[in-house]
């Protein structure tokens, strides 16, 4: 279990990307390959998602929200989510920050 937790980690590691921080905020990008799928996970943070290209579902509070280019999205703190990447994927998210992510192991 150690180890698989290790390369989902790494896995979203190679994919994401910190371009700004500040005293209020950080704003993160993302990258994704079509077929990735993310675990689910918290941010201990509002996360607001602004979808540059490509399309991904997010599922979260029992719903399936299609994310496409242009879209947002806004998930609340602490709020388990994961995401379902359809077609290679970038986006944007803004998060507090001191916000963290922690990955829900099921």
């Amino acid at each position: 279990m150690f180890d698989i937790l290790n390369n989902v980690k790494a896995l979203i590691l190679i994919g994401m990307h910190e371009l700004l921080k500040n005293n209020h905020y950080k704003v993160v990008k993302v990258e994704f390959a079509a077929g990735t799928n993310m675990p689910r996970q918290v941010a201990t943070s509002e996360a607001f998602v602004i979808v540059e290209s490509g399309e991904a579902l997010l599922v979260y509070k029992g719903e399936t929200n299609e994310l496409r280019p242009g879209s947002t999205e806004t998930i609340p703190a602490n709020e388990p989510h994961l995401l379902k990447v359809t077609s290679d994927f970038k986006a944007f998210i803004i998060l507090a920050n001191d916000a963290e992510i922690h990955y829900v192991v099921e």
